[in-house]
Parts: C-alpha cells; sequence; structure tokens
C-alpha cells in the first residue's frame, strides 16, 4: 500500500481539530486559538510543499518555471514573513502555536507507520 498525502492531510486535520477541543477544554492552559493558527500554517506550508513537489516532478504542461518560482516565494513568504509578523503583532501563546504544528508531524508518524511493509 502506498502512503498518499491526501491520508496525511486528513489526519492533521483531525488531529487539528481535536488538539483545539482539547485546547478549549483546559480552561485557559493552552489558546485554541494558537493551537489552530499553529496547525493552519503547517497545513498552508504542507500544502504548498506538496503542489511545489508535484509541479516540479510533472512534465509538459505543468512543468512551468514561474509557477514553481511563485510556489516557492510564497511557501517561505509564509514561514518568514506571516511567523514573524504574528509573533510580533498578534499575542500569541507560543506553546500552544507549537502544540498545534506538531499535529501534522504527528500525522506523517501514525501514516508512515500505518503504510509500513509488514515484516515477514
Amino acid at each position: 500500500m502506498n502512503l498518499r498525502l491526501e491520508d496525511v492531510e486528513r489526519l492533521h486535520l483531525g488531529l487539528l481539530a481535536l488538539a483545539v477541543g482539547l485546547a478549549a477544554l483546559t480552561g485557559g492552559w493552552l489558546s485554541p486559538w494558537s493551537v489552530l493558527l499553529g496547525g493552519g500554517v503547517m497545513a498552508v506550508n504542507f500544502w504548498l510543499m506538496r503542489q511545489l513537489f508535484t509541479r516540479l516532478v510533472a512534465g509538459g504542461a505543468q512543468r512551468r518555471g514561474w509557477v514553481v518560482i511563485a510556489l516557492a516565494v510564497a511557501k517561505f513568504a509564509l514561514f518568514l514573513g506571516l511567523l514573524g509578523l504574528l509573533f510580533w503583532r498578534v499575542p500569541l501563546d507560543a506553546i500552544s502555536f507549537a502544540v498545534g504544528a506538531t499535529q501534522l508531524l504527528i500525522a506523517c508518524v501514525v501514516e508512515a507507520l500505518r503504510h509500513q511493509p509488514a515484516l515477514s
């Protein structure tokens, strides 16, 4: 069975929803807004990386240099510009943001383990 990136994205969104719900129930220990924003930034970054990789390995009509460059610039702008601006201007809880951001890593590991070939 092959690992599909759409499965990782779907699991990530489910884990993120669960983390935001649990953050709302903590009574102020974690900020649901910051958890959601951390997971959202990672989701957008993952989607941009997938689009970038798809266009890099695709042949023919999909492989346009300006599209790849625009996606790469958008990806770097997301992390360098947006994250810097967010932490500078918006009152974010860094721990909650990190909890949201790690949901993508958890989703990647879970999906990789689910699709691991059986040892015989």
